[in-house]
């Protein structure tokens, strides 16, 4: 599960219906809606730290993903496209990266891009942990 910048909400990834989507409740268990939909699998939500949006990683296209959709479901845009699994993706503290592990080069690495997807690097292939600066 993972907090809404605000505390009031908190989104998870359940197999509730047989296949894995995100969902999101309040943070008292009420309200409970479902973002996604579809017959692959969605895991992992990270909300952004505006709240507006949420990172998630997704099998759609036959391996791992990043994708990124607004708050309540929609307008979900993948973020990475390649033979490797991206997963596991964090927000920087302004909003404007994300954070991610992948094995496009044969070993799990960490990557940061640009919260559109663009200008992905790997941090690990230098030697050097990620940092975020606000």
């Amino acid at each position: 599960p993972a907090w809404s910048p605000d505390g009031k909400r908190i989104a998870f990834h359940s197999s509730r219906y047989g296949d894995y989507e995100v969902f999101v409740m309040d943070a008292d268990g009420s309200n409970v809606r479902q973002l996604t939909t579809n017959d692959i699998g969605d895991y992992d939500p990270a909300w952004s730290p505006n709240g507006k949006r949420i990172a998630f990683h997704s099998s759609r296209d036959g391996d791992y993903e990043v994708f990124v959709m607004d708050a309540g479901g929609r307008n979900v845009r993948q973020l990475t496209t390649n033979d490797g699994w991206d997963y596991g993706s964090a927000w920087s503290p302004d909003g404007k990266r994300i954070a991610f592990h992948s094995d496009r080069y044969g070993d799990y690495e960490v990557f940061v891009m640009d919260a559109d997807g663009s200008n992905v690097i790997s941090t690990t292939q230098k030697g050097e942990a990620p940092t975020f600066k606000p």
